[in-house]
């Protein structure tokens, strides 16, 4: 038989060893998702260089859970979008929501092979955030490491400004105190640390409590801080504006508008995280609570640190495949 003679609908291309083109596209298609999963996983995570290649591919970006930081902003995400969820699959709208799902289902006759009822799904839920908080716990008891560092920077480059300075000891102080009870706190509830040392000073209950006011002092300093940068910022601004006749090339004048620029975002961003975790950690401060619903502690403990999240997850963009 010719080429002329083939049958209907069979290609000429399998015979002359092409691949048909529903094929070649599918490899294509294949390919990006491919390339598409490799660089989110590698914006996630890169394991530990063994080549001058690898190297210099690390060089070109940061990866998300290769720093303390973002890996503590994932698990955060992990434990307060789980609890979340918790709370949401164990409401009463979601199940009355599911049950008329399931009426709905049953009167089409479309019955699933298998029901997941809302308590399984909770209760994995909530293992998910319990797991996820205990990493974090696990892995903040190293954070006395950077605090000790922040202290003893702080003694050898004091901020210029006397004010900034004493709120930034206090700062410290603060968080080693936090940090401190935590730890201590941690170790003994599992039987790391003796249990009756920490009872004879009130309990695991009364050291969480404090540390959770450690935190808080943290909070409350950071917004002098925060009300301190804003008045030294406007005195700059103005004594700036002050010497405007000075000769300046446009570059000079575009350089201090993008360091002025980054310096308010990082202030707002400051503003923001302290203003979501400010109620939080006064609700936990105080033994009975202020009356902030635990349906909604995941909510807002995720949307404190949402922005450095993003701002995490966009330092990963120069990752390549």
């Amino acid at each position: 038989m010719s080429d002329s003679e083939h049958p209907p609908g069979e290609s000429t291309d399998v015979q002359a060893g092409k691949a048909p083109a529903g094929n070649l596209c599918a490899k294509r298609q294949l390919l990006a998702a491919l390339t598409t999963t490799d660089v989110t996983i590698r914006r996630l995570n890169l394991p530990e260089a063994r080549h001058a290649t690898q190297i210099k591919n690390i060089a070109d970006g940061s990866r998300l859970l290769s720093e303390a930081n973002g890996q503590e902003r994932v698990l955060a995400t992990v434990n307060y979008v789980a609890s979340m969820l918790h709370h949401l699959t164990a409401s009463a709208p979601w199940i009355a929501l599911q049950t008329r799902l399931g009426i709905l289902a049953r009167l089409k006759g479309r019955i699933p092979t298998k029901n997941v009822t809302p308590a399984s799904s909770k209760s994995k839920f909530m293992a998910l955030s319990t797991l996820a908080s205990e990493t974090r716990y696990n892995l903040r008891l190293f954070g006395l490491l950077p605090l000790w560092i922040w202290g003893v920077e702080t003694l050898k480059s004091p901020p210029a400004d006397p004010i900034i300075h004493a709120l930034t000891v206090l700062q410290v102080i603060s968080n080693v105190t936090y940090q401190l009870l935590e730890n201590v706190g941690y170790l003994a509830s599992k039987g790391v640390v003796s249990k009756r040392f920490v009872d004879k000073y009130g309990g695991l209950a009364k050291w969480d409590l404090w540390s959770t006011r450690g935190w808080f002092g943290h909070i409350v300093l950071q917004f002098f801080v925060l009300w301190r940068q804003s008045v030294l910022r406007r005195q700059r601004l103005a004594a700036q504006r002050a010497a405007a006749g000075t000769a300046e090339t446009k570059e000079t004048k575009a350089e201090d508008s993008e360091v002025l620029r980054l310096e308010i975002r990082a202030w707002r961003k400051s503003l923001v995280n302290n203003t979501f975790w400010a109620p939080l950690c006064l609700h936990w401060s105080v033994e009975k609570g202020i009356g902030i619903p635990s349906s909604l502690t995941g909510l807002i403990s995720f949307c404190a640190g949402a922005w450095s999240l993003h701002d995490c997850w966009a330092g990963t963009a120069t990752v390549k495949a």
